[in-house]
């Protein structure tokens, strides 16, 4: 079965199935040469090992049964165990994520930025101030807050939004703002799904006087992260968005099954047109809720690599589907290799100042007809 997968996971299976909906800005080189020959390899093991287990097991006694049941149950409570060590609110492998050395928690957003303070992260050389004012949001410094009654743009959407890596100045959101003659209202938080932005979103929106316009980032990433079920989330039920809790239940809490569930970048057929489905309806209701607040909506959607036509993006036939299909309004910006930071593949200044040149020209007509 092992062997047969294996040839079955050739590049545009890997593509549609881990690459795309598992990986930002890019699957980095290992992926699609070691999955595939990680599960051959696996075959292999398997099949030169079924002949002796084989025979032990047509050879085994029910204590010995028992005894190898033991053993597994004993193993994987061990796992259980170290895997719980130090954080208890948090697995470990979400702890040292930038989201959380900045925020905490939330019972109704997942996470969020913990008010008027300001830190220093990032690599020795390359420091970066991350400034979050009194609403939880990153700003410009960390004292005072949005004025509700300013005509602003909400910013909305994950790490490119949020301007991982680059001072708040040099991100795209600051410089929009700037030349629009706009308050900018930063919603944006790293490893966010679109149901966070939408939620986000319509909480910002809920403060402001005279939203103007917002902008809605989106990566195929963001497919998985909006099925994952460690966070509260929207849920899809028949055909409505409903707020559905993070996993409950003795199983629902597992760090194992947390670590295999939602860690592991792979989305089924299955999964993937349920996550496209999900995705569909979470950034056709931003767009609503938007435009009923009187802001003009569009999204923001980032691709690594050279300029191209949507078709020939790998990810083209999945944003026809989202974004053209669906006839919501988008700005697709392509961002070079070479501006990406070299140590964790974000955005740098130069590619911040290129996706605020794109969306505004994108937005101006559009707020011009609106007016």
């Amino acid at each position: 079965m092992l062997l047969l997968a294996a040839r079955a996971m050739d590049g545009p299976w890997l593509e549609r199935h881990v690459l795309l909906p598992g990986y930002y800005p890019w699957a980095p080189a290992w992926v699609s040469r070691d999955v595939r020959a990680g599960v051959a390899i696996a075959g292999v093991v398997l099949v030169a090992a079924s002949w002796p287990v084989g025979r032990a097991l047509a050879r085994a006694t029910l204590g010995g049964a028992a005894r190898v049941v033991l053993a597994v149950a004993l193993a994987l409570t061990a796992s259980e165990w170290i895997l719980r060590r130090g954080n208890r609110q948090l697995a470990g492998w979400r702890a040292a994520k930038v989201e959380f050395r900045l925020g905490r928690p939330d019972r109704q957003f997942g996470w969020v930025l913990l008010p008027s303070r300001a830190t220093v992260l990032g690599p020795p050389r390359h420091p970066t101030l991350y400034a979050v004012d009194a609403w939880g949001d990153r700003a410009q410094g960390p004292q005072g807050a949005p004025d509700p009654g300013l005509p602003s743009l909400i910013v909305a959407g994950e790490s490119i939004a949020a301007g991982h890596g680059v001072a708040y100045e040099d991100s795209f959101p600051a410089l929009m703002v700037n030349d629009l003659g706009l308050q900018a209202v930063n919603v944006a938080c790293g490893g966010y799904g679109s149901d966070q932005a939408l939620l986000r979103l319509g909480d910002a929106l809920g403060r402001l006087r005279r939203p103007t316009a917002a902008i809605i980032t989106f990566v195929p990433v963001m497919l998985f992260r909006n099925v994952q079920d460690y966070r509260p989330r929207l849920a899809l039920r028949e055909g409505a968005l409903v707020p559905a809790p993070a996993a409950e239940g003795f199983f629902g809490r597992l760090r194992l099954r947390d670590l295999l569930i939602n860690e592991v970048r792979y989305l089924s057929d299955h999964g993937l047109r349920d996550a496209t489905r999900l995705t569909s309806a979470i950034l056709r209701e931003s767009a609503r809720v938007a435009r009923q607040h009187g802001a003009e909506p569009l999204f923001a959607v980032i691709s690594i690599g050279r300029p191209r036509t949507l078709d020939e993006h790998p990810e083209g036939a999945l944003l026809r589907e989202l974004f053209v299909e669906q006839g919501l309004p988008y700005a697709l910006v392509d961002v070079d290799p070479s501006e990406l930071l070299p140590w964790d593949g974000h955005p740098d200044p130069a590619a911040h100042r290129r996706i605020a040149k794109e969306l505004e020209a994108a937005l101006r007509p559009r707020l011009s007809h609106a007016q």
